[in-house]
């Protein structure tokens, strides 16, 4: 979702804008990256805009950022019924540099846009969780976006030590999904098909990010997609399945200067059913907007005003890398949906920390389960994701 005109999850958003300037050298690391470019020249998300499908799978370089976001979790082949699966996230984000074209014949190391990668696993029977970044210029071999009719839709270099790209790929209905890092032990190699269209979020397709309503991202989602694939486990690849949810967010707006950050949830259900929620946050705790989406099994879906769920945190965990305080279990009700389930964090330890833009924030899988004192208490309802940004201090980018 993303701030003052952000989109629906914003997501790393806040990560996006502050890698911003980082394009001076290919795969350039910063700690102090500098703030981004204003949005002249720029095309803004707007209501009415008309979807094609596969097209919107592909980059909008008229925007400023957009991200293909993909969360999920994979249970091992072979692996006992009870046993609780491997939760992945894995984001290439498009940031754009320059809104007008290069001239024909210009140099091959100039980029319009910058392509960032975020990939992370937890292994909940591990109780580890890694996680790993790129950040390479869209450029001269580094990375790139694929237009209609490739089957690319983004890719850029694995990080430095590591051959081979992270790509998220279309071919025969499928989403490939790629990342490795051999220094962290993490890769992932992954086929993501949907049996059903994708979710608009919000009116048409229009996700708002605040209460005008003119400030928004083009949003979509594919939320129940079907897995299989390879997975690094320790030190063995094996054979998973399992379930993932895919999100495209276009924008070109960035936070509200009153907006500190978004507290945003994917859930799918045991019922068929999967729902989309996000709010976002100021300084004070305050929520300054918020909306969600529930689909139906069939893919039929409707809004979810702010008054219409409530979503409470029940614990905290302090980081000890960040210092940050993130509410990681929650209540989570929908009650004209009769939906009451608690949020259960998978392993408390789900913060990504960036060296590369210093911004940090949760993102982790979480169990649905039947809240305490009803009946059959802490039974299985569904599973999902949790993503928490602006908790703590230096997490709020620079705007």
């Amino acid at each position: 979702m993303r701030r003052q005109a952000r989109n629906g999850m914003m997501v790393t958003a806040a990560l996006l804008a502050a890698a911003l300037a980082c394009a001076a050298l290919p795969g350039a690391n910063t700690n102090t990256p500098p703030a981004p470019a204003p949005a002249e020249g720029w095309l803004r998300a707007a209501p009415g805009y008309a979807w094609s499908f596969p097209r919107d799978h592909y980059a909008h370089p008229a925007h400023r950022t957009e991200w293909w976001y993909l969360t999920g979790h994979l249970r091992e082949e072979g692996a006992p019924a009870d046993a609780e699966p491997v939760a992945f996230q894995f984001t290439l984000f498009r940031i754009g540099l320059d809104p007008l074209a290069p001239p024909p014949g210009g140099s091959t190391w100039r980029a319009q846009a910058l392509v960032m990668g975020h990939a992370a696993t937890t292994d909940p029977t591990a109780g580890r969780h890694v996680f790993s970044e790129t950040l390479w210029r869209a450029a001269a071999g580094l990375g790139g976006f694929g237009v209609p009719g490739d089957t690319t839709l983004a890719w850029c270099a694995a990080p430095p030590g590591t051959p081979g790209r992270w790509s998220v790929a279309l071919q025969d209905g499928a989403f490939l999904v790629r990342a490795r890092d051999d220094q962290r032990g993490l890769a992932f190699d992954l086929s993501c098909a949907s049996a059903t269209p994708p979710v608009l979020q919000g009116p048409g397709g229009f996700s708002p990010k605040d209460a005008s309503g003119q400030a928004g991202s083009l949003y979509y989602s594919l939320p129940r997609l079907s897995v299989t694939g390879t997975l690094r486990r320790g030190d063995r690849d094996v054979r998973v399945t399992g379930q993932a949810w895919l999100d495209r967010e276009v924008f070109t707006s960035t936070l509200g200067a009153s907006q500190t950050g978004w507290d945003w949830v994917s859930l799918q259900l045991d019922d068929g059913r999967d729902l989309m929620l996000y709010r976002l946050r100021t300084a004070d705790g305050r929520v300054d907007f918020a909306l969600g989406t529930l689909a139906a099994p069939d893919g039929t879906s409707r809004s979810l005003v702010r008054e219409q769920w409530s979503l409470e945190p029940l614990s905290q965990w302090t980081s000890p890398a960040t210092g940050a305080p993130y509410p990681v279990d929650w209540r989570l009700r929908v009650p004209e949906a009769a939906i009451d389930v608690e949020l259960r964090a998978i392993l408390p330890d789900q913060e990504n920390v960036s060296t590369r833009t210093g911004v940090h924030y949760w993102e982790g899988g979480v169990r649905a389960v039947t809240p305490a004192g009803k009946p059959g208490a802490g039974a299985l309802r569904g599973r999902g994701f949790v993503e928490l940004t602006g908790y703590g201090a230096g997490s709020r980018p620079p705007v």
